[in-house]
């Protein structure tokens, strides 16, 4: 919806333009006091198409420049998330060693628990630490 009518504006104001530089065709002097001042003679459609040229240039130059802070706060956003995610990967796959070990001392108590002897007299390995 924000597409369509932003198309519809655009329209709307090219049209404008259009109609205003159609409407000129007479000539225009442009006075530089250093570059030319003697004068330049252009068509006034000229004139009017470079003045919107360079409007557009600056226009997207000053929005390129603002919207640099909003880059690089994305950039170090990206960049904790992927670190984020590194350490996620690394901790499930220690989960994983760890649920593995689990498994492999229940097997052992299971074991043990089948030998004749009473399950009290069982001495029991220490865990080495988390």
């Amino acid at each position: 919806m924000i597409r369509f009518v932003s198309s519809i504006i655009f329209i709307f104001f090219a049209s404008v333009l259009i109609w205003f530089v159609v409407s000129n065709t007479q000539d225009a002097t442009l006075r530089l006091a250093i570059l030319a001042p003697e004068g330049l003679v252009q068509p006034m459609a000229i004139w009017i198409i470079a003045t919107c040229v360079v409007s557009f240039v600056l226009g997207v130059l000053f929005v390129w420049v603002q919207a640099s802070s909003r880059r690089s706060a994305l950039r170090k956003a990206n960049r904790s998330l992927n670190k984020t995610q590194d350490d996620l990967d690394r901790l499930r796959a220690d989960m994983v060693d760890r649920e593995a070990e689990i498994v492999r001392l229940e097997e052992q108590i299971a074991a043990l628990k089948t030998i004749d002897q009473p399950v009290e007299e069982v001495q029991l390995q220490p865990l080495p630490a988390i």
